[in-house]
C-alpha cells in the first residue's frame, strides 16, 4: 500500500506534466507556423513533388528542426532585399558539403573525394562578382522572377547523412492565405547532386504560361592550368535526338534557345559537370554564356542553363541535378544521353575510347597504381597484336631481300612509271610480297594511341593519379623544369619521359629500317616525336615508350627466315625435286 506521503506526491507530479504545455506557452512567444516534416508535406504535396522519407532513421543523425526561422514574406513580384543569411542550412553526404542560403539558393558546395594542387576539396560553388553555381526560378512577369530576395522557413538547419541513406530538406515561402511556394531539396548519400521538388500555389499563371527553372554560372575553372580546363568547357542541351553544344567564342557571348521536348541542359568544365534533368522533358531551353575577355585564353567562360516549364495550374515539377565530377557510369545511369557529353574524339575513335577506358578501370580494380596499370595494359596489347606484328615484320624482310630487284626495275622502267609499275607488282605477286602488310600493326595502333590520349587527357580517373618518382600526375606531362623560352612544339617545360621515349624510337627505327632511302627518317623522327609529346600526358608518353622497349624485345624473341635470293631460289629447286 501507498503512504498518505507517496499518493501526494503522485497527484503533484500528474498536475505538473498536465500543467506544463500551457506554463510553455506562457513563456514563450508565439513562432510563425513550423513547416511540415516530410512525413506530413507528401499529405499536401502531390506525389510528383513529394519530399523523400529517409530510409533509416539513426539516433544520432544530426537533423535540427529550425525554431528561430525568418518570418516568410509576403511573395510580390517586386519584393525588396532582406536580411540574407548564406549558411542557413548545413548539408553533409559522404561524397560532399553542401550549404544552402535563407533565399532557398546554394551558397556553398565541396567534394570530398577530389582535391586541388594545395590539398583543398575542389568547391563547385563560387560567390563573388559572379555567381557560380546555384539553382533559381522566374515564375513570369507577374510573379518573383528570381527567389533570390525570397525568404523560407525550413524543417532542418542541418542534416547529415550516412551511407545508404536519404533525406530531404523542405522549404517554404509565403503562407498558406496568399501566395506560397515550397522548395523541397532530396539529397542520397551515395549520389552527387541532389533532386529538387516544386509546388507552388496562388501565383498567377503567366502570359506564356511557362515558368523557368535556371541553373546560373555553370562550372569554376579548378584545375592549375586553366586553359586546358577552359579548352574542354562548354554547355549542352538534348532537344529530341539532337544534342546541341554551345560555347563562348572569340566575341565573348553565346546565345541559344530552342523549343521542344528537351531532356537535359548541362555546362562543363575538363572534369565536372552541373546538369538539370527534368523528371519529364522541358518545353524548350534557353543557354546564355559570356566571358568578360575573351582574347584571354585563361579567363573563364560563365553559363546560364535555362529550362522552360509547363506552368498547368500552378508551377510544380521535379528535377535531377547532377554536380560532381564527370565519369561515364555516373552520367549513362541518367539514361537521356548525358554521357555524350564526354569527349571521346571523331566517332570512328569512340569505340576504341571506351574500350581502353574500360580496360584501364578494370584493371585498376586490382591493381592500385594506374602507372602499373598501364605496364601491364601496354604488354597485353603487344601480347594481341604479336601475330600481326611478326606477318609484318616478315613482310619487312622480303622487302629488303627484294631491294636489288626493285632497284633494277627502277632502272630498266625509268622512262615508263606505267611500266615500272606493272613489273613491280609482278615481283610483289610471284615472291609471295604484300607491300603493305608493314603497316597492318600501326594501322591496329593509332586508334589506341588516339583513344589513349583522349582517355588521359579528359577523364577523371586520371586527374592527380601518380606512378613513381617525379611522375605525379599521369593527365599531365611530367615536367621537371622550365626553360626561359619556348620552342616550336616542344614549349617552355621540360618533360623527362618524352626524351626517353625519343631515345627509345631511334633505336626501334634504326633496327626497323630497311629502305636506305629512309635513313633521315631514323633520326628525324624520334626528335619530332619528343617535340610533341613533350606537351602530352605522361600517361599517354609513359604508354608509348613501354610499347618501344616492348617492341625491342620483341624483335628479338621473334625468328624470321632467311629471305635473301639465293635462299629462295634453294627453296624453289627442293620443291620441284620432290614434285
Amino acid at each position: 500500500m501507498f503512504d498518505r506521503r507517496t499518493i501526494l506526491v503522485l497527484v503533484v507530479v500528474v498536475l505538473i506534466l498536465q500543467l506544463l504545455p500551457q506554463y510553455y506557452k506562457l513563456i514563450t512567444p508565439p513562432q510563425p507556423e513550423p513547416v511540415a516534416s516530410p512525413d506530413s508535406a507528401q499529405t499536401t504535396t502531390p506525389a510528383a513533388t513529394a519530399a523523400v522519407e529517409p530510409e533509416t532513421a539513426q539516433p544520432d543523425q544530426a537533423t535540427e528542426t529550425v525554431t528561430g526561422a525568418t518570418t516568410p514574406l509576403e511573395i510580390l513580384a517586386d519584393t525588396s532585399a532582406v536580411e540574407l543569411i548564406d549558411d542557413y542550412i548545413a548539408i553533409e553526404t559522404p561524397l560532399y558539403r553542401m550549404s544552402l542560403a535563407s533565399n532557398g539558393m546554394i551558397s556553398g558546395y565541396e567534394l570530398k573525394e577530389y582535391m586541388t594542387k594545395e590539398g583543398q576539396p575542389v568547391r563547385l560553388h563560387r560567390d563573388g562578382g559572379e555567381a557560380v553555381g546555384t539553382v533559381d526560378f522566374s515564375f513570369g512577369s507577374v510573379n518573383p522572377k528570381s527567389i533570390k530576395n525570397l525568404r523560407f522557413t525550413s524543417n532542418k538547419n542541418r542534416l547529415s547523412l550516412s551511407p545508404g541513406q536519404q533525406d530531404s530538406i523542405v522549404l517554404v515561402a509565403g503562407t498558406d492565405e496568399s501566395q506560397k511556394i515550397i522548395l523541397t531539396y532530396i539529397f542520397q548519400a551515395e549520389k552527387h547532386g541532389f533532386q529538387l521538388a516544386l509546388q507552388t500555389s496562388g501565383l498567377s499563371v503567366p502570359e506564356a504560361g511557362e515558368f523557368r527553372i535556371k541553373w546560373l554560372g555553370g562550372v569554376p575553372i579548378t584545375e592549375p592550368d586553366p586553359v586546358l580546363d577552359i579548352r574542354y568547357s562548354g554547355s549542352y542541351a538534348q532537344i529530341g535526338s539532337q544534342l546541341e553544344k554551345i560555347a563562348v567564342g572569340k566575341s565573348g557571348t553565346a546565345d541559344f534557345q530552342a523549343t521542344g521536348q528537351t531532356y537535359f541542359a548541362a555546362a562543363r568544365s575538363k572534369y565536372f559537370m552541373a546538369a538539370i534533368v527534368p523528371e519529364t522533358p522541358a518545353a524548350g531551353v534557353e543557354i546564355a554564356g559570356r566571358n568578360p575577355a575573351p582574347k584571354d585564353h585563361a579567363s573563364p567562360s560563365f553559363y546560364d542553363l535555362t529550362l522552360r516549364q509547363e506552368f498547368g495550374t500552378d508551377a510544380s515539377g521535379r528535377w535531377t541535378v547532377y554536380w560532381g565530377p564527370i565519369k561515364y557510369e555516373n552520367l549513362k545511369s541518367f539514361g537521356v544521353g548525358l554521357d555524350e557529353t564526354m569527349n571521346w574524339g571523331w566517332q570512328i575513335i569512340k569505340p576504341f575510347s571506351k574500350g581502353t577506358l574500360w580496360s584501364l578501370t578494370t584493371l585498376h580494380t586490382v591493381i592500385p597504381n594506374y602507372g602499373l596499370v598501364i605496364v601491364i595494359f601496354s604488354i597485353l596489347v603487344k601480347l594481341i597484336l604479336w601475330p600481326l606484328t611478326r606477318k609484318s615484320q616478315v613482310s619487312m624482310k622480303k622487302m629488303a631481300a627484294l631491294q636489288p630487284e626493285i632497284k633494277e626495275l627502277k632502272e630498266l622502267h625509268k622512262n615508263n612509271p606505267q611500266a615500272m609499275n606493272a613489273a613491280m607488282m609482278k615481283l610483289y605477286k610471284d615472291r609471295g610480297v604484300n607491300p603493305v602488310s608493314g603497316c597492318i600493326p600501326l594501322l591496329f595502333q593509332m586508334p589506341i594511341l588516339y583513344a589513349l590520349f583522349i582517355v588521359f587527357s579528359t577523364t577523371i580517373e586520371f586527374r592527380q593519379a601518380p606512378f613513381m618518382l617525379w611522375i605525379s600526375d599521369l593527365s599531365l606531362p611530367d615536367v621537371v623544369a622550365h626553360l626561359p623560352f619556348s620552342i616550336p612544339l616542344y614549349g617552355s617545360a621540360v618533360a623527362v619521359l618524352p626524351l626517353i621515349m625519343g631515345v627509345t624510337q631511334f633505336f626501334m627505327s634504326k633496327r626497323t629500317a630497311t629502305d636506305p632511302n629512309q635513313k633521315m627518317m631514323i633520326y628525324i623522327m624520334p626528335v619530332f616525336m619528343t617535340l610533341i609529346f613533350n606537351q602530352f600526358p605522361s600517361g599517354l608518353t609513359l604508354y608509348y615508350t613501354l610499347f618501344n622497349v616492348l617492341a625491342m624485345v620483341e624483335q628479338r624473341l621473334i625468328t624470321i627466315p632467311d629471305f635473301t635470293p639465293s635462299a629462295t631460289v634453294i627453296e624453289e629447286k627442293k620443291g620441284k625435286k620432290k614434285g
